[in-house]
């Protein structure tokens, strides 16, 4: 999932209120009448407790929901928790769909794969922006690179073919209601997409906002914790980046070096929210499959250091999205098969890259596939430097996927079998304090004493979860403002302390 830290560069003042005022250009397109069991997996998911809520309920005193609150210490709080339970857990899950709508959103302005006219890039509206221009010469520009896109885009809609991401949305927007092979839904539809464009637009106007305001009246430290809840109310989205994966590396030979992460010590991990590579917010690409890096990247990683013996690491990917899920499924039965899975890695080679992530991506998958020949691009992104790897079919097996809302539910595992080491990122910044309090519980259940949990959010150590953070790494991508990720080591605590 993507995160507000770090990568995203919002537009100045002058391109966003072009790219708005675009906006109000088409949206007159938009027509009065546009108002308007997920499958078990294995092993076990369980709900937290009732006992174990009450305590972190209790620990926190604040910002406790009122319908918890006025139960915490009545003898029904039990029955309580567990139809509260439900009920969030289903609101949770409802945000995966605005999650989806923003992927769409990406994918009108940085798809190459239905149409031929140019990506709508912050990097184009801000050239734009500083041309000799009136704002509303600039709205006019826009607007034209809007419209034809979104006309491209319905069109192609229409007529998915195999394209896997328009067979991705197509499913989205029939679930919303919309057919997009109608040519009289048609008018609805364009509709639809215009309001979640200016809704993501009002989004990051209000998230850049607010993160100024942390910057300007808060110490980093201060900072770093406002910005960890940053995305709370926002869509969960499925997008993932492969650039945590080498501040996770920094971390990880931090750790070893320090002695906390022996050689060969690392045998069960989970990756939590290890998501799609659909389009990601930064700018994206559509021209290879969607794919997901994390639970790759991490035995990657952990081979190349030496934390894991190849043969006996086993990788639980968590995410409460059943496309996720399902994604992995099909790579795990394409592995069963013998046949490897491939993972992309475009790079943007006018981004002033550090050397150390430079090298990061030039030996990204050495150590769990071998290269292969990398996806042919349009002209327009001819520059794009491009690497791929076949994953190895063990690895891809090595991975198992379970449907899991680590707020409120963990994976039970017997003790000697528990994590070894859970990583978590730009996933807990789409969660408020309480959230993140009940998912901390979660995870103590699921790491080992001693094991480790890797986050590039900061966390809330309560007393009575037995999570300390122990030290953070620093790792800076390129020389962009902010485009960098603090990893906060946190370590499980024996149970007699």
């Amino acid at each position: 999932m993507s995160d507000p830290n770090t990568r995203r560069q919002p537009l100045s003042p002058r391109a966003r209120r072009g790219l708005l005022g675009a906006l109000l250009v088409l949206l007159p397109l938009a027509p009065a009448e546009l108002q308007r069991g997920r499958a078990r997996t294995s092993p076990r998911v369980a709900t937290l407790s009732a006992e174990e809520a009450a305590s972190v309920l209790r620990a926190l005193r604040t910002h406790v929901p009122e319908e918890l609150a006025s139960a915490l210490e009545s003898p029904t709080f039990a029955t309580q928790w567990v139809e509260w339970a439900r009920r969030h857990d289903a609101r949770i899950r409802a945000r995966l769909v605005r999650g989806e709508e923003d992927s769409l959103v990406n994918f009108l302005l940085f798809g190459t794969s239905f149409t031929r006219h140019p990506r709508v890039t912050v990097k184009d509206v801000e050239a734009l922006a500083h041309r000799a221009m009136t704002e509303q010469e600039l709205s006019e520009r826009v607007g034209q690179l809007l419209r034809g896109r979104l006309e491209d885009l319905l069109t192609a809609l229409a007529a998915p073919g195999r394209n896997e991401r328009l067979l991705f949305l197509e499913q989205l927007l029939r679930r919303q209601g919309y057919d997009p092979r109608s040519a009289t839904d048609r008018p609805r539809l364009r509709a639809y997409v215009l309001l979640l464009l200016a809704r993501a637009l009002q989004e990051q106007r209000a998230l850049a906002h607010a993160a100024r305001e942390a910057e300007r009246i808060a110490t980093p430290a201060e900072e770093f914790l406002l910005r960890s809840t940053l995305y709370r109310t926002r869509g969960l989205s499925l997008d993932t980046s492969l650039w945590p994966n080498f501040a996770l590396e920094e971390a990880l030979k931090a750790l070893h070096a320090r002695g906390h992460l022996p050689a060969r010590s690392v045998r069960t991990v989970a990756v939590i929210g290890p998501g799609l590579d659909f389009t990601d917010k930064q700018e994206g690409f559509d021209v290879y499959p969607i794919q997901t890096l994390q639970p790759f990247a991490l035995v990657d990683v952990l081979r190349r250091l030496e934390l894991a013996d190849a043969s006996a690491l086993r990788v639980y990917a968590l995410d409460l999205s059943e496309r996720v899920i399902e994604h992995l499924r099909r790579a795990r039965q394409r592995a069963q098969r013998g046949l490897g899975y491939t993972i992309h890695l475009p790079l943007d080679p006018e981004i002033p890259w550090r050397p150390e992530a430079l090298s990061f991506w030039e030996r990204f998958g050495t150590a769990i596939g071998t290269p292969t020949t990398p996806v042919r691009v349009p002209p327009e992104l001819a520059s794009l430097r491009r690497r791929a790897i076949r994953v190895h079919p063990d690895v891809v097996r090595s991975v198992i996927p379970v449907n899991a809302n680590i707020v409120l539910q963990h994976v039970e595992l017997p003790a000697h079998q528990q994590f070894d080491l859970i990583i978590a990122t730009n996933i807990f910044v789409y969660y408020d304090t309480v959230e993140q309090s009940l998912a901390m519980k979660n995870i103590e259940r699921m790491l080992r004493p001693g094991g480790f949990l890797l986050s590039n959010n900061a966390l809330p150590e309560l007393p009575v979860t037995r999570l300390r953070s122990i030290g953070y790494s620093t790792t800076v991508y390129s020389d962009r403002p902010k485009d960098g990720d603090h990893i906060v080591w946190y370590q499980r605590l024996a149970d007699d302390r």
